[in-house]
């Protein structure tokens, strides 16, 4: 597996590079936020490489690169994401990126568009809003069937009070309940086998509990960012656009879909949840490629 450290911005960033160089290049921006590329290079490191070549990225802060030293910000992300093409020396390329990541996706398309061939979204999160108000009534029904009603009752409370929904530390915890119940992943896959893979991919990553704690690090200031929503920035993009949509996804919801159609093409595939990438391999690595 070619991997290489690069220095850029103050900081180390770790790069899995898979595929031929004389390919056209694809960067995937990982979400979670704090998730690395692990996941995604193991699922789909090989298949896309076979038309593309892919640098999979751990974000700034993240697992193999550097920990944090000083604030997170989006456009910290976006500026290092610039700095590693420049570090490659890649005239263009296509963005990817996933839930979190595509946050970062779209402000760098919008940053940098003479870089940009095709930016690709897979259920990425625009507004946290948006988001929330389809995970807290799924986490709610899972509650229910668990009888946690207590709990149930406290996520429906929160996704129908009128006020916007910005702050992650008022409904993370509360879905993250879930976690003790081995049920907080049924949110995002649809299909039993992807989430039993998707916990064997963890399990057999062994990571030490330092490198992990990385990407808790990230996660937090990178949420902290998530209070604004990125749904007006969608109509400064120029260039060309697809979104990938999970039949089964809550990240994604239809407000965010809707404000993304008349800025690019929408690609449902309606038997996969969060994470099309591991639920649809094939077909998914068939249309990024694309």
């Amino acid at each position: 597996m070619p991997e290489r450290y690069v220095a850029v911005n103050g900081t180390t960033l770790f790069l899995d590079l898979r595929g031929d160089p004389g390919t056209p290049p694809l960067l995937y921006l990982h979400g979670g936020p704090g998730m690395s590329c692990h996941e995604f290079m193991a699922w789909q490191g090989d298949l896309i490489a076979r038309r593309r070549f892919l640098v999979g990225m751990d974000q700034r802060g993240v697992l193999r690169s550097d920990p944090l030293d000083g604030t997170l910000t989006e456009q910290l992300l976006v500026d290092d994401c610039e700095a590693v093409r420049e570090a490659l020396r890649i005239p263009r390329w296509t963005v990817l990126g996933h839930s979190f990541g595509g946050r970062v996706a779209l402000r760098y398309a919008c940053a940098h568009p003479g870089r940009v061939d095709t930016v690709i979204f897979e259920n990425p999160c625009w507004d946290f809003d948006d988001t929330e108000r389809r995970r807290l009534p799924a986490a709610a029904a899972i509650f229910d069937e668990l009888g946690d009603h207590g709990s149930a009752q406290e996520c429906r409370r929160l996704a129908a009070r009128p006020e916007r929904i910005t702050d992650w530390r008022e409904t993370a915890p509360l879905i993250g309940r879930l976690v003790d119940h081995d049920r907080y992943d049924d949110l995002y896959f649809h299909q039993p086998a992807a989430r039993a893979r998707w916990q064997a991919t963890e399990a057999a990553a062994r990571f030490p509990d330092e490198l992990r704690a990385r990407g808790r690090a990230h996660a937090e200031q990178a949420l902290d960012g998530c209070a604004e929503s990125l749904v007006p920035l969608l109509r400064r993009l120029e260039t060309a656009a697809v979104l990938i949509k999970g039949g089964h996804d809550l990240v994604a919801g239809p407000a965010q879909v809707e404000a993304f159609r008349p800025h690019g093409a929408v690609l449902e595939l309606p038997d996969a949840g969060h994470f099309v990438q591991l639920e649809e391999p094939e077909a998914y690595a068939d249309a990024v490629s694309r």
